[in-house]
């Protein structure tokens, strides 16, 4: 048979591995350093050599798309599955919970993510506020949520509840990022005590 007709090969087992493994890598390092990170730190935290990177993704935009499409994906898909369940409080709690320690954990979710991934992160990025848009106003629907927060108020929220690294040299660990969430939801919660500012 030429060689032209001949099927693809599939990937080696170890040129999978290597794959996952540079994925990995690149999430950590994204998440601790930005979107700005180099090629060298992500081949030391995925354990490979730097070709290797090179090799799985030629060209940056390239990595970054995977990076964040994977981040945006898993989120998206547990908002997705808060949807799905029964009540909008318990459901939405635990969604906020994890957009907060998502975001506390990754810097790159930070960033202006349509300047740097492409039309594929954008329309991901679209569809996680979309569903986060659904969850809030379903909970407020519900009456558990307060009425007077917009959807768009939720990730700046989330944000706020955690913090990654160092506040006044005190270490952030998850079990600080789960009370600091804790307690902006209960700051959340229908009733409300205090009138938000109105925008002028």
């Amino acid at each position: 048979m030429p060689s032209a007709q001949r099927p693809a090969r599939p990937p080696r087992a170890d040129a999978r591995r290597n794959a996952a493994r540079v994925l990995t890598g690149a999430r950590q390092a994204v998440a601790a350093h930005g979107l700005d990170v180099g090629y060298h730190e992500i081949a030391r935290l995925a354990g490979v050599g730097v070709g290797t990177v090179y090799r799985r993704f030629p060209e940056r935009a390239q990595l970054l798309e995977a990076v964040l499409l994977d981040v945006l994906g898993e989120l998206a898909d547990s908002a997705e599955a808060a949807l799905t369940e029964d009540g909008g409080w318990p459901a939405f709690s635990r969604f906020f919970t994890e957009l907060a320690l998502r975001t506390g954990e990754n810097a790159g979710l930070s960033e202006s993510l349509d300047d740097r991934g492409g039309p594929q992160v954008a329309a991901a990025r679209l569809r996680l506020l979309d569903l986060l848009r659904r969850l809030t106003e379903r909970a407020q629907r519900n009456g558990a949520l307060r009425t007077d927060l917009s959807w768009r108020d939720i990730p700046f929220l989330a944000k706020s509840a955690t913090s990654g690294g160092y506040v006044l040299d005190l270490p952030a660990d998850r079990l600080q990022a789960e009370r600091c969430a804790t307690v902006v939801l209960d700051g959340m919660r229908a009733p409300a005590r205090t009138p938000l500012p109105d925008r002028p």
